[in-house]
């Protein structure tokens, strides 16, 4: 059996929490289920709905509350 090193691995990690989120169908995880309000000018809007998990009736509001800093 083939090791892998520890970068490697923690690849592996990030691809698997993108894949959760994005089949929120097949891993019951939350995901971004609206938006609301102007965008920056990173085209990131002011507030987004999330959802707890698929066919659920209930929804989250995360309202942005700062602009980031320039150089972070």
């Amino acid at each position: 059996m083939k090791e892998i090193t520890d970068e490697e691995y923690a690849l592996f990690q990030k691809l698997a929490k993108i894949w959760y989120h994005t089949k929120p169908d097949k891993s019951g995880s939350f995901f971004i289920c609206g938006e609301g309000g102007e965008k920056d000018a990173h085209g990131l809007p002011d507030i987004i709905l999330v959802c707890p998990q698929m066919g659920s009736n209930t929804t989250a509001i995360y309202r942005k509350d700062r602009v980031g800093r320039s150089g972070q």
